[in-house]
């Protein structure tokens, strides 16, 4: 179970841009707070808007319960097709081909409309049929242009903070240190600890950072470098908290090797001791910035 909640989901933004996810990040999305402000807010903007232009239709009350379910049902219907995408992957071994997230988006939207449609006629009559039909491209549209705010403004600032299972049943090293006096000095250095890209064990002490490039991560080592095939959403799953961060979604840097949060040409880098700089996401700039904070100053 623990190895199928790591596979990686592969998805491409509406922009075709990679999104790093895997199912488990995908089902905490739906534990973090601002997920559920975002979804109220896209709700009651549907409300107000009315782009299925049912309002005028049917009784208010019917109105607003056919909305609320069916935003509910859309988003059950989303879920399960994700789980059944990270499934295929599980049982295949493999995450190619990308899927694009609208296509699932559209898939799970399909449903949806003929339940919403089905209850309505039965509800109301079926002078409504025609009416859903005419507008089901522009409610398709309107559903993936909040998906895609939500992908590109939301999902970056939640993913980050997405609590994982396997890094919260267990201590970290000098949790349990503190937890036993007279151990101290024995408990294991983070940096004595290996990870394994792809078949390959590498001592956390010797990676000064990683970056991923396609299908393969480019290891910067103390004593040269490695290329791998890997996927850089494995390697982090491997990782504490205290380890290092993912500042951008293409690139992990140990927490031995960051200096300090700074600027280059306006834009927000991680400065590393070796006075290279690393590119930090807009959206994970508030994490970094909270993460050098409790770690490295």
């Amino acid at each position: 179970m623990h190895d199928f909640l790591r596979t990686n989901l592969n998805l491409r933004a509406t922009t075709l841009e990679p999104i790093d996810l895997s199912i488990r990040q995908f089902l905490g999305l739906f534990e973090h707070r601002l997920t559920w402000i975002y979804l109220g807010f896209v709700l009651v903007i549907l409300l107000v808007s009315d782009p299925s232009h049912l309002f005028a239709s049917v009784p208010l009350g019917l109105y607003a319960i056919a909305w609320v379910a069916a935003f509910i049902l859309y988003i059950c219907v989303h879920a399960a097709i994700m789980l059944g995408l990270a499934a295929l992957r599980y049982l295949s071994g493999r995450t190619e081909p990308a899927i694009y997230w609208p296509v699932v988006s559209v898939l799970a939207f399909a449903p949806t409309l003929v339940a919403m449609e089905t209850s309505l006629s039965w509800a109301a009559g079926d002078a409504l049929r025609p009416l859903l039909l005419k507008r089901i491209w522009y409610v398709a549209v309107t559903v993936i242009m909040f998906e895609t705010i939500f992908t590109r403004f939301v999902l970056p600032r939640v993913a980050p903070s997405v609590t994982t299972p396997d890094r919260a049943a267990a201590p970290a090293p000098q949790d349990a240190a503190s937890a036993a006096p007279g151990f101290a000095e024995t408990a294991p250095d983070s940096e004595d600890r290996k990870i394994h890209i792809g078949s390959r064990p590498i001592s956390l002490g010797e990676v000064s950072v990683i970056e991923a490039r396609e299908h393969h991560v480019h290891v910067r080592m103390h004593h040269g470098t490695l290329s791998q095939r890997a996927r850089l959403s494995d390697i982090v799953a491997q990782t504490r908290d205290e380890d290092g961060i993912q500042p951008h979604r293409s690139w992990w840097v140990p927490r031995h090797s960051v200096r300090e949060l700074g600027r280059d040409a306006g834009k927000p880098v991680l400065r590393l001791t070796d006075e290279s700089v690393i590119p930090v996401a807009r959206g994970r700039l508030e994490t970094v910035r909270h993460w050098i904070a409790t770690h490295v100053l």
